[in-house]
């Protein structure tokens, strides 16, 4: 049997700054190209990682996009906490960051899957 572990305020933040600097090394991403896609300075940012402060939704949201992860993924940072950065890189090289303003915007197809399953889900309604 699998031994739940008590999630207190202070093990959630050491999980919480341990995943953004794993992920990120992962992701192949420094501290100040991370700084730039979340319009922070980059001490703003190594504060995050530090734990001295936590960012705020927008900056997990923001993040979520650049790492190509689930925002829920923040909440349960204990998975991403202890991974080895060397066996787990994502991309190899670096590549272009995404637009600080762009980010949320949804490309047309993405508009259209959406539509499909609004579409779908109203047809699911009145069956």
């Amino acid at each position: 049997m699998k031994k739940e572990r008590v999630c207190d305020v202070a093990s959630f933040k050491t999980d919480l700054q341990k995943m953004l600097r794993n992920v990120r090394l992962a992701c192949g991403f420094t501290q100040g190209e991370v700084a730039k896609v979340l319009e922070v300075n980059r001490s703003t940012y190594t504060y995050y990682e530090s734990g001295r402060t936590s960012p705020d939704l927008r900056a997990l949201r923001r993040l979520a996009a650049l790492y190509r992860i689930p925002v829920a993924a923040f909440l349960s940072p204990e998975e991403y906490a202890g991974m080895e950065i060397g066996r787990v890189k994502m991309r190899s090289e670096p590549c272009a960051l995404p637009d600080p303003q762009c980010i949320g915007e949804l490309t047309t197809e993405e508009k259209q899957l959406v539509e499909e399953f609004r579409l779908k889900k109203e047809r699911e309604l009145y069956e």
